[in-house]
């Protein structure tokens, strides 16, 4: 018995089924990629993209630079009166070893009274610059807290879905830090339309200065 006439060869039929086939799963996924990457596109032109400078809006608050000045002109203050306590206290230290002799009981108190006022000092010049730190965090986060009320309110407004933190400054090349926080930035690319960074200053600057505090933005 011949039995390569028993192996069944597919017909010539089943083969064109599997062409047929092929064709349709490669027809389907075409259609699907295509399908997706149009939703994808209708999605991305929904989200509504701005960006704003927010280091540029604090430095044109007109309240903001006025308290952080005051803050910088109360710690230079300070600072001075600082050293000049501390020259007083190396005076009198220079005085206690022309006035007494180290060792006796007279020295001992003397120098004991100065180590005291030292500490003391020392302690309360923490505490007053503590106190000057506080007071410039709690400044930015108070402005910070109504540059982002304002931000929202014009996103809201006009159906802005996400906003981006940039810096509108042209790189300085011949500047490390500069270069660095360019090429660091989240954002390579814009169109002028985007930054909102103008407006906010605006509206911010209205509300600081008390000039319409219950308007609203414009679309």
């Amino acid at each position: 018995m011949d039995f390569r006439n028993r192996i069944e060869y597919p017909s010539r039929q089943q083969g064109v089924l599997k062409v047929k086939t092929k064709r349709r799963i490669a027809t389907f996924l075409t259609i699907f990629t295509v399908t997706a990457l149009i939703n994808l596109s209708s999605v991305s032109a929904q989200q509504k993209v701005a960006i704003v400078d927010i280091p540029l809006i604090f430095k044109s608050h007109v309240n903001f630079e006025q308290q952080l000045n005051a803050l910088k002109t109360e710690a230079e203050r300070f600072k001075a009166e600082s050293m000049q306590a501390q020259q007083s206290l190396m005076q009198s230290a220079k005085m206690l070893e022309e006035n007494f002799t180290p060792g006796t009981a007279d020295f001992k108190r003397e120098e004991t009274a100065l180590a005291q006022q030292a500490a003391k000092m020392e302690v309360d010049q923490k505490d007053t610059m503590r106190g000057l730190m506080q007071r410039e965090a709690q400044l930015h986060y108070q402005t910070y807290r109504a540059i982002k009320e304002v931000i929202q309110q014009y996103c809201e407004r006009n159906e802005i879905k996400l906003v981006l933190k940039f810096d509108r400054g042209e790189i300085d090349p011949s500047n490390p830090r500069s270069v660095m926080q360019k090429v660091n930035g989240a954002v390579i690319y814009y169109i002028p339309q985007n930054d909102i960074t103008d407006l906010v200053i605006a509206r911010v600057n209205q509300i600081a200065t008390g000039q319409n505090p219950g308007g609203t933005f414009q679309k």
